[in-house]
């Protein structure tokens, strides 16, 4: 009796042979004959009832069934978009659209491979966005859980304010959105226009952490020499000051380098070839060899050919043996110099706006020098992010700063080593020896 009473109920409630008001389209679907839509029967109460789905479109009344059946928030009706052939079903929470991307390779706009590092903050960020997305619906996305995410996230950082990270993964949750789009699995990016949480006036630039002269930057560099384990950053953060390189540019350094190689000087010494990256590579390939680093680069063949003699990497890790030093090895050692008292705060990147200054106290125009350091800006960037410099800089009448000491470099700091120590050790005993007999 109780089957025939839904049946009836389905027909149109008397089991009379009328024409149906509800026609059973799939377990759970119902399609009302008078209007087209779908509705579900949902037990409200301990009563079986029906209700509308709101929609004429099956395929989005399948989503908002599986939303309600996971007690996803309502959301006004928005018509998705077909999927591309041979994809997934449409996206409905924000956890698909992350493992999605996650399962993609974590690829870029151009659905290219990211750098290795920049890979693995990604692969990161989406760890730390899943605690908090999985289950929220693709269209429930908007600025306000944007701002609940925010609040969320900065009870759970563990330095700084948390701003900056916020955005850093929000940026990765935009990159899902994108990477999702492009494979056809949702038809708009809702954070293609998401709030932003570090308000421009709180950063501070690498011009606040630079070495203020040539001394501070070899008394800083010559604390990492004076240690035989860190002599190779100090040679790094010369580098760096004296080229505007950044880390990951000039880690990518070898001595066997060709010429189109990183690491390749030419035969007149007058250019070393270099790689640049955020796409700035074609912009200038060079640095020139002025006469600071051609001081540094002599001194550094002398230390490379004593220590790692068979080593064909510029900065070579002292723990491998194997490739070059990882690319945070210097930040951190800057950072425990200041921790310790030993420097004011300077960082790695703070060498790029050393020869930035560098090169402007010598009246060197910001086009010249954003053209040296890879920017394709026309020195806005440079005015932007390193400030300016008084007016009589650029007429010729800046201090011109020098890229040496006043005092002894840094790499005369550099302790001899343990065969040159041995060696001392053994011509004292000889001469010890002979003047007793």
């Amino acid at each position: 009796m109780e089957r025939r009473n839904m049946k009836a109920e389905v027909l149109g409630g008397n089991g009379s042979g009328s024409a149906p008001l509800f026609e059973h389209i799939e377990p759970g679907i119902y399609r009302y004959a008078l209007n087209g839509n779908y509705y579900e029967r949902p037990g409200i109460n301990g009563k079986r009832t029906w209700r509308s789905l709101k929609t004429k479109n099956l395929r989005f009344a399948r989503e908002r069934l599986r939303r309600r059946r996971s007690c996803i928030t309502r959301v006004p009706c928005i018509e998705p978009a077909m999927p591309m052939q041979g994809a997934d079903p449409e996206l409905a929470v924000v956890g698909d659209v992350i493992r999605c991307y996650q399962k993609g390779g974590y690829l870029d706009k151009h659905l290219s491979q990211r750098p290795e590092g920049t890979r693995k903050d990604e692969e990161r960020h989406c760890t730390i966005l899943l605690k908090f997305w999985r289950n929220i619906g693709v269209v429930a996305v908007t600025d306000a859980v944007c701002d609940s995410y925010h609040d969320w996230r900065i009870g759970h950082v563990q330095q700084g304010i948390g701003n900056r990270a916020v955005d850093r993964e929000l940026n990765t949750l935009n990159n899902a959105f994108r990477y999702a789009k492009r494979r056809g699995l949702i038809r708009v990016n809702p954070l293609a226009d998401r709030p932003k949480y570090q308000s421009s006036k709180f950063v501070r630039h690498c011009r606040e952490f630079m070495p203020g002269s040539s001394d501070e930057l070899h008394a800083c560099a010559g604390l990492l020499m004076k240690q035989s384990r860190s002599t190779v950053l100090g040679f790094q953060h010369l580098f760096e000051a004296m080229t505007g390189l950044r880390s990951c540019e000039v880690l990518k350094w070898r001595t066997d380098a060709g010429p189109d190689d990183p690491g390749y000087v030419t035969p007149d010494g007058k250019s070393l070839r270099v790689w640049r990256c955020k796409g700035q590579h074609a912009v200038n390939p060079f640095v020139q060899v002025h006469n600071g680093l051609s001081a540094l680069l002599n001194a550094y063949r002398k230390w490379k050919e004593d220590r790692y003699p068979n080593s064909p990497w510029y900065f070579p890790s002292s723990r491998t043996n194997e490739g070059p030093v990882g690319k945070g090895a210097l930040a951190h050692a800057l950072r425990r110099l200041h921790l310790k008292g030993k420097t004011k705060k300077i960082t790695s990147h703070g060498g790029r706006a050393f020869y930035v200054t560098v090169r402007r106290s010598h009246g060197i125009p910001d086009p010249q020098i954003a053209f040296e350091i890879g920017h394709t800006s026309a020195g806005a960037t440079l005015a932007a992010v390193y400030g300016g410099v008084p007016p009589h800089w650029l007429t010729g009448e800046g201090p011109r700063m020098d890229w040496l000491p006043s005092g002894k470099p840094a790499w005369e700091l550099i302790p001899p080593s343990k065969e040159a120590q041995q060696a001392v050790r053994g011509a004292g005993e000889e001469t010890l020896t002979a003047c007793c007999a």
